[in-house]
């Protein structure tokens, strides 16, 4: 069997002094680059593993990002490419991500309390954010390392004066605009001469769903359009609510915006059956972050957001965090749109 090799070995192998080897192997900026780069070498070689029970003893770090995540989000496609976004940028770090679904019941804290508290990771990532997210108070409070996958809506304190506009506390944030993408939805509806206009909306409570709603009604009236939020419906539920939605009370719109790709076939299914016609009697722009638009052979618009970006980014923010001489353009970062494209005209 093997001996497992230790600092020690490192130290033999390359002549360092042990405090010279784990300094270079825990990245001090006190050991020359030639040294570190002789090191890591060395380390490969013996295929060391740093014992993280002891780091963790000498330095209080977990090197563990932990990912909440949300019982939605495995019904999402594109879940799996923001998990590899996050985790494919700590690769090359010291850092490794654990994915922990939240917790069942009203209180949106547990999980995250039983992360924080029982000092299981080094920082955390969050979705599914809320106007006034309960879980970003308790981080921001608590000095937590984190970002959010969204924007919330928390208030500033101090505000000042009666009439100053209310501004908005800042934490650290990836976001698409997702406002934009509404507005250019319906332009590109007007454009195709599309005048009753319909969105069809995520869960109650989302921030982004008040950015999409917004963006949807302000552009319909500035553009003197007929829009409106499809009652009744959530994107987040099952695809036969979304067809039966579809089949009996879509034809009121000849034009529809719908924010996520995964209700997609549902949805087309449900405006075949009803007798409406995309590209003819309708049209149907979508957001999407999969490859799964691309193989419905019907008439659609089409706006791509690269989720895997978006997790990388957010292993940036929160490297930079962890460690403030890591690169960080900034802590809050909200990504525009690209142009809208036409799919299988």
């Amino acid at each position: 069997m093997t001996k497992k090799a230790t600092i020690g070995t490192i130290a033999d192998v390359t002549g360092l002094s042990l405090a010279t080897v784990s300094r270079a192997l825990s990245g001090s900026d006190a050991v020359l680059p030639e040294t570190r780069e002789k090191v890591v070498a060395a380390a490969k070689k013996l295929n060391y593993v740093r014992d993280r029970a002891a780091v963790r003893l000498k330095t209080g770090k977990t090197w563990v990002v932990a990912l909440i995540m949300d019982r939605r989000d495995v019904n999402q496609p594109a879940f799996k490419d923001l998990l590899l976004g996050v985790s494919d940028t700590l690769a090359t770090t010291d850092y490794h991500l654990i994915v922990l679904p939240d917790a069942k019941g009203a209180d949106p804290l547990t999980s995250l309390r039983y992360v924080v508290e029982r000092g299981l990771a080094d920082a955390v990532v969050i979705s599914h954010i809320a106007p006034h997210d309960a879980r970003v108070k308790y981080l921001l409070e608590k000095k937590f390392p984190f970002c959010t996958h969204g924007r919330t809506r928390l208030p500033a304190s101090n505000r000042v004066g009666r009439k100053a506009a209310p501004s908005l506390l800042s934490h650290p944030f990836v976001d698409f605009a997702n406002e934009q993408y509404a507005e250019a939805a319906v332009a590109a509806l007007v454009a195709r001469g599309r005048k009753k206009l319909g969105i069809l909306l995520p869960h109650e409570g989302a921030s982004f769903r008040l950015h999409l709603l917004e963006g949807f009604l302000g552009a319909c009236k500035a553009h003197g359009v007929k829009g409106e939020a499809v009652s009744n419906l959530d994107t987040d539920g099952s695809p036969d609510h979304i067809y039966l939605w579809a089949a009996k009370q879509a034809k009121k719109y000849d034009g529809l915006v719908a924010t996520r790709e995964s209700i997609l076939v549902a949805l087309m299914g449900g405006l075949s059956d009803c007798g409406l016609t995309p590209g003819h009697q309708v049209d149907v722009v979508s957001k999407y972050s999969t490859s799964l638009p691309l193989y419905i052979r019907q008439p659609l618009l089409a706006c791509y957001e690269d989720i895997t970006q978006t997790g990388q980014l957010i292993a940036t923010n929160l490297l930079h965090q962890l460690d403030p001489t890591h690169h960080s353009a900034s802590l809050t970062t909200l990504l525009p749109p690209p142009p809208i494209e036409v799919l299988h005209e």
